[in-house]
């Protein structure tokens, strides 16, 4: 199926948008203003936005504090974080804890084979905050060939790790969840509606949100990935990152720009 162009106003009902981070709502590292403002328009207009990304819990939490949303979905599905009206925050793991901590040491040997068989990759500085998986720096502190980047990948995957390779890290953890399966819990444990729900994303790393929702958007950026992802995005903004973010909150809330 061919992905179109984003109409405007958006032809289906959405009362909440799942959306990637990194080169979605970011552009170049960055979040833009209008990305900042598009979520609170959407909150305010009553369209839940919930991030689903490989963000470290410390970096979920950082978003979950001060950005204009109520929920996220972190470290690629291994848990979600609620924040309630008082401001605290629960977490929702996809696994129990033993097996986490399971994981955990498995983890850490896979970490240590990957840096001896690949002497150049480079864990990401944010990894003490992590508290299910490892990621490697691809594109953010350090820049390494997207090639190189698959071969790390498949090297966990032969360990029996997942393994999904993003814009900027490579985010690899051991049990049976993804972002997708964690989303529809989310959705069920919320009592939000699956048919009124959208996803926005922008690399192969969301194929399993782009394969699980019936109506997808994808920003300007994901299209020299559309190859790799077994469904393509229902719709394409014409704008990167969070820009085409923005656009797709002017079209759900039938604004021009």
């Amino acid at each position: 199926m061919k992905s179109l162009s984003l109409p405007r106003p958006f032809p289906h009902q959405a009362t909440l948008v799942f959306t990637d981070v990194d080169e979605t709502l970011t552009w170049q590292g960055r979040l833009p203003v209008e990305t900042f403002q598009a979520l609170f328009a959407l909150q305010q207009a009553g369209i839940r936005v919930v991030p689903v990304t490989g963000a470290c819990a410390g970096w979920c939490e950082c978003m979950l504090r001060t950005w204009p949303i109520d929920s996220i979905i972190g470290e690629n599905g291994a848990f979600y974080i609620d924040r309630h009206q008082t401001g605290k925050l629960t977490y929702t793991f996809a696994s129990p804890r033993a097996e986490r901590e399971a994981n955990k040491h498995q983890l850490h040997q896979l970490q240590q084979n990957v840096l001896q068989q690949f002497p150049t990759a480079q864990l990401t500085t944010d990894q003490s905050f992590r508290l299910t998986d490892m990621a490697f720096d691809i594109g953010q502190d350090f820049q390494m060939e997207w090639s190189a980047a698959q071969r790390i990948a498949e090297f966990c995957r032969a360990a029996g790790a997942n393994a999904k390779v993003g814009p900027i890290h490579i985010n690899v953890w051991l049990g049976q969840y993804t972002k997708a399966s964690t989303s529809l819990d989310w959705l069920s444990h919320h009592n939000v509606a699956y048919e009124n729900t959208l996803f926005c994303g922008d690399s192969p790393n969301d194929d399993s949100m782009f394969a699980s929702f019936p109506i997808t958007i994808g920003v300007a950026n994901v299209e020299p990935f559309l190859d790799e992802i077994e469904k393509p995005p229902t719709y394409i903004t014409n704008r990167p990152g969070g820009f085409g973010f923005a656009d797709l909150a002017a079209s759900l809330l039938h604004k021009a720009t």
